[in-house]
């Protein structure tokens, strides 16, 4: 299969997928609630967990303390690594703790790639199956610039990526970093 027939095919994929949501918004009248439950229902009946339940999860915690938001071994895939870039209050959290989860480099390139992080100065990614390449994201990442404080122990990271990050990375007000 070439590049052409696989960027058509990721076109026809993306053109249905709009299709869907817009199908589904309009059946829901834009109510978020109910938008949610026919993505769960439509897309991710077959995971443990519905995007309602994880909104629901977040939305708690948020409730507690905004500037706070501990999601330690909830075992958080790409998919709920998405929805949590772009929830609204993200954006007030100061210390996100996404230890032994499932992240992976996929899920942090969605959450480095968030504005909604900017105000983010404690990040704990321990145990997530984060390789090079997300170290590379966290490097070139333009969200990140108030982090201070930054845990990667239990990935798939060498020694060397601590001084590399320290040397390359756009993170003006780093002064913890742990990786081995």
């Amino acid at each position: 299969m070439s590049s052409d027939e696989i960027n058509q095919d990721e076109f026809e994929q993306d053109a249905a997928n709009k299709e869907m949501l817009l199908d589904i918004f309009y059946k829901t009248k834009g109510n978020i609630d109910d938008i949610n439950a026919a993505i769960d229902k439509k897309l991710f009946g077959v995971q443990k967990r519905s995007i309602t339940i994880f909104e629901k999860y977040i939305k708690a915690r948020l409730t507690l303390n905004p500037k706070v938001l501990n999601l330690a071994d909830k075992e958080i895939t790409p998919i709920e690594a998405a929805y949590l870039s772009q929830y609204p209050g993200l954006e007030n959290v100061e210390t996100l703790d996404l230890r032994k989860n499932f992240l992976g480099d996929e899920g942090l390139e969605v959450l480095v790639s968030s504005e909604k992080i900017r105000n983010v100065r404690k990040l704990d990614l321990r145990n997530n199956q984060i390789t090079r390449q997300g170290m590379i994201l966290i490097s070139n990442s333009k969200n990140l610039t108030n982090l201070e404080d930054l845990d990667l122990r239990v990935n798939k990271l060498g020694k060397r990526w601590e001084e590399k990050l320290k040397e390359e990375g756009d993170l003006p007000k780093l002064s913890q970093l742990r990786i081995a």
